[in-house]
């Protein structure tokens, strides 16, 4: 029990790198024909929420599909062989998958109208929502390589 906590907890963390370095290699590379629609309206000017006006499904929601299929396969397997460390690998990697919704979709984008999850006073969330914003709006070159979203640098807790 104690070795599928750990597991499950361990795939959430991998996940983030696997979202940073995606992001970093994968969306900002070859698939950035996918990804530019969520930078589109990133020159206007002023704080978040960042795309407002897009509300309606992007091409860079076919991401989701990417990151939700290793985390659908591993549950499969889990489920169908009776295999409890899949099954917890699954659930890690399906949690990161929900964290990553609501911080940078519902809280950061406001693509939901959950106006109780958007007005917060948490210091960390708004370090995550002043990182995202330095990728979107860059300053400087080095804010633009912000991928990651629950790890960022340091600077953006102490503003």
């Amino acid at each position: 029990m104690a070795l599928n906590i750990l597991l499950g907890f361990a795939a959430f963390c991998f996940m983030e790198f696997v979202a940073w370095s995606n992001h970093k290699y994968i969306m900002h590379g070859f698939l950035w024909d996918w990804h530019k629609d969520h930078h589109r309206s990133d020159s206007k000017k002023g704080s978040m929420p960042l795309n407002t006006e897009s509300k309606h499904f992007e091409k860079n929601d076919r991401f989701f599909i990417m990151y939700a299929t290793p985390a659908i396969i591993f549950l499969i397997i889990g489920l169908t062989f009776n295999y409890s460390a899949m099954i917890a690998m699954g659930i890690g990697i399906s949690s990161y998958g929900l964290t990553y919704f609501f911080i940078h979709d519902v809280i950061i984008h406001e693509r939901l109208p959950l106006r109780f999850l958007q007005k917060h006073e948490n210091s960390y969330i708004k370090a995550i929502r002043r990182a995202h914003l330095a990728h979107h709006r860059p300053k400087t070159k080095k804010d633009f390589h912000i991928y990651g979203l629950l790890v960022f640098p340091r600077r953006f807790l102490k503003q």
